[in-house]
């Protein structure tokens, strides 16, 4: 019996798969499924709220930054 070396291991492991045929992937727009997936679920109010106040202190936070950094990046004054 013969020994397998690592390098057979990798080789086998690593393996083009096999080719599919042209006429199954043509045919395959043909057989699409006709089933609906399920609608989605509502967010509750809660999550919705809560979507909205993340949103609303990121801005805040975005305006506070862009106000209290307005005078660092004003020219010096000449006084």
């Amino acid at each position: 019996m013969e020994s397998i070396g690592p390098s057979q291991i990798q080789e086998e492991q690593f393996m083009a798969p096999e080719p599919v045929p042209f006429s199954f992937i043509a045919e395959a727009d043909r057989h699409q499924s006709n089933i609906a997936p399920p609608r989605r679920e509502r967010r509750s109010a809660r999550a919705v709220c809560s979507g909205v106040l993340i949103t609303a202190v990121l801005i805040a936070g975005l305006v506070a930054a862009v106000a209290l950094g307005m005078p660092a990046l004003r020219p010096p004054s000449a006084s």
